[in-house]
């Protein structure tokens, strides 16, 4: 049997006293801090696409339940006292981290010029003037905003993450469709909510 553990993220205790882990992981305690993991190999091979799939259902399920910080896809401990011992050197900072989060949920939001005839690159450039606009009167409806992608020739971002707190993501959602309405030459995309992917960076090593 596996005496490595695979790390789905951080989560408070607390917010899981009542419920079950899913299947195959379980809730290993430090103080207040809940790690989510699974007995695994412990091998320096990539993630493939069922252990992808099954991380996605993990993580959305703690966060279903309460504040998650997902880990790295495919992180694994060599033992339970490494994990315990990368716990308590952080302790703090995942404290913190999860106070960050908590009712507090990911939108996603991808620009793109509806289909016309304008040049590649003046439709880059035009595009990404207008999606800068947008994005930065998005992100007076959230926490924090983090890039994810840019314009190619003008290295403006077009899509980016939005952390929301949750009682105002309808306001949010709203906002994206004023945007919508007011940029019609435009395609914007929302997705979410999701968890906190794009603003969790654990520290590993050492």
């Amino acid at each position: 049997m596996p005496n490595a553990l695979r790390l789905y993220g951080i989560t408070d205790v607390e917010r899981h006293a009542q419920t079950k882990p899913l299947d195959g992981t379980e809730l290993l305690h430090f103080r207040d801090l809940g790690a989510v993991v699974a007995p695994a190999d412990y091998s320096n091979t990539p993630p493939n696409g069922e252990v992808i799939d099954q991380y996605r259902r993990v993580v959305d399920d703690v966060f279903a339940k309460g504040p998650v910080l997902p880990a790295p896809v495919g992180t694994v401990f060599r033992s339970q006292d490494t994990l315990t011992r990368w716990l308590e050197l952080h302790y703090v900072a995942l404290t913190e981290a999860l106070a960050f989060v908590e009712d507090r949920a990911v939108a996603r939001v991808h620009i793109a010029r509806e289909v016309g005839k304008a040049s590649e690159r003046d439709a880059g450039s035009d595009i990404a003037a207008v999606a800068a606009d947008s994005l930065r009167l998005l992100r007076r409806h959230a926490v924090v905003a983090v890039p994810l992608k840019s314009e190619q020739l003008t290295g403006i971002v077009l899509s980016s993450s939005f952390l929301v707190d949750k009682e105002l993501w309808d306001e949010f959602v709203a906002a994206v469709d004023d945007e919508r309405k007011r940029n019609p030459g435009l395609s914007l995309e929302l997705t979410g909510p999701w968890p906190p992917f794009d603003f969790v960076r654990m520290q590993f090593g050492g």
